[in-house]
């Protein structure tokens, strides 16, 4: 059996402190969309908690009552928003059909799906990683679940893998495409636009799979899972 679970360490998840009374859980919601939304507009240095609690319509006192400060509401929305992701990805796994899907379009939504989440955390919630260096536990748990699942998908067609290995295939072909667009997203100069690096990546992947390095098909647009729902 495909053990991907050792591609990426498990943390366990942070405590989260949840409001018990319906208005209380009203009040923390508010605080979260207010910053989320100021986060997407003015970065980092424009969430402040003034200006959270102005845009909640709440109080400080309120802001306090609930986190200790900045930095402890950005640990709350990574954890609170890759939990999310994390608990639809896993429902998706569990509910949807996906055995309608063929190897290519497996292969397709995969490298769509691992690109969509790391620009994500790139280019919005890097914000939320505000230690330095540091990538929240959440993520990282996410982005584990994310590799096993798809590996497993991926497995589904083992007779169309011409690698000796499959299992061994898929892991290694994951982990290849997941350092690509790691590497081209951090990129300064002459990064590949999305549907370009997609392209890239699932020929990259498809290649090793099954030994046929030619550019993969044009992107069928397959419906496959949205990150963010």
């Amino acid at each position: 059996m495909l053990d991907l679970e050792k591609t990426i360490a498990t943390p366990k998840p942070a405590q989260i402190r949840a409001p018990k009374q319906s208005r209380s859980k009203r009040t923390l919601e508010r605080i979260v969309a207010a910053s989320l939304e100021l986060l997407e507009a003015e970065g980092l240095t424009g969430l402040t908690v003034h200006k959270v609690v102005a845009k909640a319509g709440s109080s400080v006192g309120s802001f306090y009552a609930r986190f200790d400060g900045k930095e402890d509401l950005l640990d709350y929305l990574g954890e609170r928003l890759w939990t999310e992701a994390l608990e639809r990805w896993e429902l998706a796994l569990e509910t949807r059909d996906w055995s309608t899907l063929s190897l290519d379009e497996v292969a397709e939504g995969s490298v769509g799906l691992l690109i969509d989440a790391q620009r994500s955390r790139s280019d919005y919630l890097k914000a939320l990683d505000w230690a330095s260096g540091r990538q929240s536990d959440a993520y990282e748990r996410f982005r584990g679940e994310l590799l096993l699942g798809l590996g497993l998908l991926l497995l589904e067609h083992r007779e169309s893998i011409t690698h000796p290995d499959p299992a061994l295939a898929v892991r290694i072909g994951l982990r290849a495409v997941l350092g690509t667009v790691d590497a081209e997203i951090r990129a300064t100069e002459d990064r590949l636009g999305r549907d370009s690096l997609a392209a890239e990546a699932r020929t990259l992947l498809l290649g090793y799979l099954t030994g046929n390095a030619s550019p993969a098909a044009p992107a069928t647009g397959v419906d496959f899972f949205d990150v963010w729902g």
